[in-house]
């Protein structure tokens, strides 16, 4: 075969006309069959002048030869391999050089994995020692090029050990000894600049691959002499040739080996930020950003280190202000795509954020946030607006992650700054503080709300000012961000503001032409609506006409965000309005998008459509129309199996050939060819999977997280109508489980325990024996195959919000289940040591790749006592606590062997967290969860944790903080009561502290859980207290006024005493009747309260009802009917 003929075809496969592609990838294809095809393609690439021709030739010979190996003749082969390293010695075009590298790593490669295969089968016949040797005549040339003192042939010599260590790491590190002599001369003697950069590329590609620990130390010794390199290479290298040199950093926070980095983190952080803040044409941006992610990683990792040597953290924050000051962000434009994001601000500035994001994350707040507001407090005050605009963009970067901490310590100062902020005369200042505010406000709620008054004005005056009602910029969508998040803030006491909002809303909906600007006041609505519940009724006819418009007919491309957007409202309306307002509209609109699917393919609006669809199974639920849930839960498993998330380069087009990669080829002159992921992994493991080109298409992403969150409605709300599709349902939830987007996961195993919840519920709810067997099998099988996937999610996320999702949804299953999970005792099992690691910082979501962990106790000596712990890592661990009381009360029932032994390492692991100076939050938790805990469990399994509760207990008191003096209080009432006759001798003592904050107690929950404390004393044993003394303080404090769950345990008191103590009761009869009364009716009493208050007015009315009468007369007309209606029930 004439290699003209190959060259006439590949010239044809680079013309635009599609018809001549196709039939010189036909030719070609057919030509690859014969047996010197690949020696033709080398000898194009050798001797052909047209450049893209020659790169083309490579990229096919590569790709054959990786598809291909075992079908290459022995001779050909070697042939190939022979002319290649002949080729590579006088080549002087780099870009084909580097074709001709990869195609040496390639075959070095194949060969070394060919020899093991080899050598394994024989070792597996004859035990002898396998001994792998490679392709000599590669590693000779290597070998004697390295030593050369010629220059150029020193410096090929470093390029193809580079090749061998890219391709064939592992290999190359079993003569580590050599080659670290290599790496370190090359290092110290910095012979060239190219010599230094493949010297430093070997060094990194065996980082990738280090496991064996007796080279570590070397390793580290290297680090410093690296790090020099580098600084050195980028002042050396031209900016194009520097975006892999923070490489080497990224392999050792990767390395499966711990302490690769050592004593050497703070010279690479130093690195990083000199990298991270040159703001010249002599760096690349995205290299910039590369190290800010390399230092936001370093957060990750390296938590204790950093929060250990106190001299590491100031620098990195000042960094991230400077370049955070010295960015250009234009908040009075948007980017030409229009997205309603902060997308448009400087790749550095995000990954500024990026870092403080970790550092907020992943850092103590104790520690972590004085060190910030330290920082920042002289440049909210400078005259400089950039460093304005720097600290509120900083403020708005470690809000999320250290919400608790700011708002216990530095509420009223950070909200006094965000409304000067609000006012600044510089508009981006004020646009760093609007998104700042946003931040805040979508995180923190309770005291927040107070500040409304004096921010809300300021925000309606944003809205109406000209300029803002008719651009669409990034500050405008933040004010309206900012709107949305502070009206979901508001408690009772200032929602009267936002009847004013809602005109201003109106009025800019009305004035603006701009479609953008009504879009953004649309997306406001949902959240006035769910703060207004029924109230907002009387606004609803106007904002349904302003929707209407935009949902009466096709939308096109310019109108079809506004579209998506009106149906995304219309979905929250109903959630927070209800049926009766909403039905028509609703029922119109979804009618009407259905009917369009069809025809407007855009995950945008695939995702509005799902989002109505599970609105609508909420407010509709068993009136759900079938045709309409139908074709819903068909385009959901249509959306959940489709691959459009996954952009395959090599498919998207017909003119490339099937072995070439779409980045390899570009028809338009500009070719570049890359080596193939996979061939720079050395690891041949089954799961390797080869996916070039392929890309996450977010859009498609967020209608799959749609699809499924719209999944898990309808089955919590319509699962009789969806029964049929049961076996599709699970098979999408648990692909979902796994799928690689956070979004996706949380909302399928959201959608997983609705399932679970709603099955158990038809159990019983069906009266059909038959039908009541089947849902009850299907309930029992489904625990069985979602629990341990649950678990698993706990165990291996790496996520802490996913495990923390997965934690909320198995308590929420457990406590619909209850004591049919006894049925399943392994399973609760499996539960229990899932909350067992949670508590011991064992999950996957918890580790870290800390040197501090490992320097004195092997890489496990992590403190358990959350000391510190970011907000996150105590969110994580408060949530698997609060599933320590239910689980105690199903093994309580039921007499789970293994549940005693459980709680001999669980309570005391939670009572360890009570250290000195715990956080109010720590507290709060663990006597919280303790005192739940205590109320579900009985007198034999609390015996040998009695004397350690009480007095933790009795210390907490005395707390200044009232919600845990309300918890320990909640907690030394039911601890009397499960311990029975145990505590008696702790009475009086008990009795005495009760008094003694009684005196001064001044909030009502706490008050309330004294009375309720008292009762539940009283009721183990009246003769222990004394009533005379007693009562009276008792009725003076009730009835109670907040804590409305201890009704039933007050009652229960007054029963007993009325039954047995008449004569001591019989002066509060009037006052307990009235308390009776008022509280039997009361939705905020639990409904186990109810029987209780009902039979101690039974009880008086059938004994004393002369009494009785006379105080009835004395009570209003409701409260009288509601007495006499209960009265009336068997």
């Amino acid at each position: 075969m004439e290699s003209s003929i190959v060259v006439h075809w590949l010239k044809q496969l680079t013309e635009p006309d599609t018809e001549k592609v196709k039939q010189a990838t036909k030719q070609l294809q057919s030509l690859s069959l014969t047996n010197d095809f690949l020696l033709q393609l080398f000898h194009i690439l050798r001797s052909e002048q047209n450049e893209q021709i020659r790169i083309l030739a490579s990229v096919l010979l590569r790709r054959k030869l990786s598809k291909s190996s075992t079908t290459i003749s022995k001779d050909i082969h070697e042939t190939l391999k022979h002319l290649l390293l002949e080729q590579i010695q006088i080549e002087t075009n780099q870009r084909i050089r580097k074709s001709l590298f990869e195609l040496i790593g390639t075959i070095a490669k194949q060969d070394l994995q060919h020899e093991i295969n080899e050598k394994i089968k024989k070792k597996l016949k004859k035990q002898h020692k396998i001994e792998i040797t490679g392709w000599k005549e590669y590693l000779h040339l290597c070998g004697t090029l390295v030593q050369s003192i010629d220059l150029k042939q020193l410096e090929l010599g470093m390029y193809l050990f580079a090749t061998l260590a890219t391709y064939c790491g592992r290999f190359v590190l079993e003569h580590w000894p050599h080659t670290f002599n290599l790496i370190s001369t090359m290092l110290k003697t910095r012979p060239s600049i190219i010599v230094c950069e493949q010297a430093l590329i070997i060094l990194t590609n065996l980082v990738k691959v280090l496991q064996q620990k007796q080279y570590v130390q070397t390793i580290v010794d290297l680090i410093p002499i690296a790090n020099e390199t580098i600084q050195y290479l980028f002042v050396n290298l031209k900016a194009e040739n520097t975006t892999n040199l923070l490489d080497f950093y990224e392999a050792l926070l990767d390395c499966e080996v711990p302490n690769v980095i050592g004593t050497h983190l703070q010279s690479i952080i130093s690195t990083c930020l000199q990298v991270a803040l040159r703001d010249d044409n002599t760096i690349l941006e995205s290299i910039r950003y590369n190290a800010l992610s390399i230092l936001a990683e370093i957060c990750r990792q390296k938590k204790k280190t950093l929060l250990k040597h106190q001299t590491i953290l100031p620098p990195i924050i000042q960094a991230l202000l400077q370049i955070i000051s010295s960015a250009n962000i234009d908040t009075n434009n948007i980017s030409d795509d229009g997205n309603d994001d902060d997308n448009d601000e400087p790749v550095v500035v995000a990954g500024a954020n990026h870092v403080l994001e970790a550092m907020s994350y992943h850092l103590s707040p104790e520690k972590f946030v004085p060190l910030v507001i330290s920082q920042i407090e002289p440049l909210l005050k400078s005259n400089v607006a950039n460093e304005r605009k720097a600290a509120y963009y900083v403020l708005s970067g470690i809000i999320d992650g250290c919400c608790d901490y700011i708002n216990n310590n530095y509420l009223e100062p950070f909200m006094t700054a965000l409304k000067i902020g609000l006012q600044d005369v510089n508009s981006d200042v004020s646009s760093a503080a609007l998104l700042a505010l946003g931040e805040t406000c979508a995180v923190l709620e309770g005291e927040i709300s107070k500040y409304s008054v004096e921010i809300l004005p300021i925000l309606m005056e944003l809205m109406v000012k000209s300029e803002n009602m008719q651009n669409h910029n990034l500050k405008v969508i933040r004010i309206y961000y900012a709107v949305e998040e502070l009206i979901g803030v508001l408690n009772d006491e200032h929602k009267n503001s936002i009847h004013d909002v809602l005109r201003v809303l109106f009025h800019v909906h009305s004035s603006t032409t701009n479609t953008k600007v009504r879009e953004l006041v649309l997306a406001v609505y949902p959240a006035i609506a769910i703060v207004m519940k029924d109230k907002f009724a009387p606004y609803l006819d106007t904002v349904i006409t302003q929707l209407s418009p935009n949902l009466s007919q096709k939308p096109n491309t310019e109108t079809l965000p506004v579209f998506c957007t009106s149906l995304h409202t219309l979905a929250s309306l109903c959630r927070a309005v209800g049926t009766d307002h909403c039905k028509t509209i609703l029922l119109q609109a979804l009618e009407f998008s259905l009917n369009l699917y069809s025809e407007i393919d855009e995950p945008e609006f695939r995702s509005a459509i799902f989002a109505l669809g599970g609105a609508a199974s909420r407010v509709l639920k068993n009136e759900f129309n079938t045709t309409h849930i139908s074709k819903i839960m068909g385009y959901i498993f249509e959306s959940l199996r489709s691959l459009d998330w996954i952009e395959d380069a090599a498919a998207t087009e017909n003119r490339k050939l099937e072995w070439v990669d779409e980045e390899e080829i570009d028809s338009t002159s500009h070719i570049e060819v890359k080596a193939d992921e996979e061939e720079e992994e050395e690891d041949n493991d089954d799961d390797e999977l080869a996916d070039e080109g392929m890309t996450i298409e977010n859009a498609h992403v967020e209608e799959k997280a749609a699809a499924i969150e719209a999944l898990g409605d309808i089955v919590e709300n319509c699962i009789v109508a969806v029964w049929s599709y049961l076996k599709d349902i699970i098979e999408h939830i648990k692909n979902m489980l796994e799928f690689p987007n956070l979004q996706c996961s949380q909302n399928a195993v959201t959608a997983a325990g609705n399932l679970l919840i709603s099955i158990h519920k038809m159990t019983t709810q069906t009266q059909i024996t038959n039908e009541k067997q089947l849902v009850q099998d299907e309930s029992d099988r489904l625990l069985t195959d979602l629990i341990p996937n649950l678990c698993t999610i706990i165990n291996t996320s790496t996520s802490r919000s996913l495990a923390q999702i997965a934690l909320d949804t198995i308590k929420n299953i457990l406590e619909e289940v209850k004591l049919d999970m006894l049925k399943h005792i392994t399973l609760l099992e499996k539960i229990a040591h899932c909350v067992q690691k949670v508590l011991a910082y064992k999950t996957k979501c918890q580790q870290e790749n800390d040197d501090e962990n490992d320097e004195n106790a092997g890489g496990d000596s992590r403190e358990q006592d959350g000391r510190d712990d970011a907000e996150y890592d105590a969110m994580l661990i408060s949530t698997g606590g609060d599933l320590l009381p239910i689980l105690t009360s199903i093994a309580c029932t039921g007499k789970v062997q293994f549940f005693p032994g459980y709680l001999s390492s669980i309570i005391p692991k939670l009572q360890k967290r009570l250290r000195h100076q715990a956080s109010v939050s720590d507290r709060s938790f663990v006597i919280g969860v303790l005192a739940e805990t205590v109320q579900n469990m009985n007198e034999t399994l609390i015996t040998p944790y009695l004397q350690s509760l009480f007095t933790m207990f009795y210390q907490y008191l005395l707390d200044e903080d009232e919600e845990v003096r309300t918890n320990a209080c909640f907690g030394m009432g039911v601890l009397c009561i499960v311990a029975n006759q145990q505590l008696l001798g702790q009475y009086e003592t008990i009795l005495n502290r009760l008094s003694q904050v009684l005196i001064k107690e001044t909030n009502l929950r706490m008050i309330d859980n004294i009375c309720s404390c008292l009762c539940r004393m009283i009721v183990v044993s009246p003769k222990h207290v004394p009533l005379e003394q007693v009562l009276p303080v008792l009725f003076q404090h009730l009835p109670i006024r907040e804590d409305f769950a201890e009704a039933n345990s007050i009652f229960t008191c007054l029963n007993l005493l009325y039954e047995h103590y008449f004569t001591q009761i019989e002066p509060y009869l009037p006052k307990s009747i009235e308390m009776a009364a008022l509280l039997i009716d009361d939705e905020r009493v639990l409904p186990n309260a109810i029987p209780v208050i009902r039979e101690f007015l039974r009880s008086i009315y059938i004994k004393h009802s002369v009494a009785f009468i006379q105080v009835m007369q004395t009570l209003n007309e409701p409260l009288r009917i509601s007495i006499t209606k209960h009265l009336q029930i068997n």
